[in-house]
């Protein structure tokens, strides 16, 4: 049973396929045409993708990020800033914490919000996972306010997660046992 408290999230991929989701790296080699839609988003910031994370043995890309905020604090913190919200709302898979493999699992806390081009110099705060954790990791951080108001104010389309604490997790993650939440 999934609780607020073990709950972490993952905007839910307009075309996902099969009962897993998976690393852009696997996505690169199994699905090519849904890895090229994903890829777009990280076209500003393609460094980020190969950054090596050597507290799981792999790169960025063979990872599935998960956020610790809820989608609805997310969807205020954008309006508070200005940004509007879709009406029909946003999709977001949720997924139990408790269920993640601990070694294959690591929490970024991605203090750095200042604007840049490529993320990857900003990812040097990676902790070891553990679900108690997640309770102090729960909160739209005043950085990720401050850079969602900034953005508003340069006219420029935010980046949803900057500031967002992510589980990564190395490889793919079942399906079973998460709901579909609509913001």
């Amino acid at each position: 049973m999934i609780t607020r408290a073990t709950a972490v999230y993952h905007l839910h991929p307009s075309e996902l396929r099969g009962d897993a989701l998976v690393p852009l790296s696997t996505l690169e080699r199994t699905q090519p045409d849904l890895y090229e839609r994903a890829i777009a988003k990280y076209r500003n910031r393609l460094g980020s993708l190969r950054r090596p994370l050597p507290e799981l043995g792999c790169l960025w890309v063979d990872c599935v990020q998960f956020s610790t905020v809820h989608p609805e604090d997310l969807r205020d913190a954008m309006i508070a800033a200005g940004f509007g919200w879709p009406a029909r709302g946003r999709q977001f898979l949720v997924f139990d914490a408790a269920r993640l493999e601990a070694s294959a699992t690591r929490i970024w806390l991605h203090r750095d919000t200042s604007p840049r081009e490529d993320m990857a110099a900003a990812m040097t705060d990676i902790v070891p996972f553990s679900t108690d954790r997640l309770h102090h990791l729960r909160a739209v951080a005043d950085g990720t306010r401050a850079y969602l108001t900034e953005m508003a104010q340069l006219g420029r389309r935010p980046l949803l997660f900057v500031g967002v604490p992510h589980i990564l997790h190395r490889g793919p993650v079942s399906l079973a046992g998460s709901k579909l939440l609509t913001i």
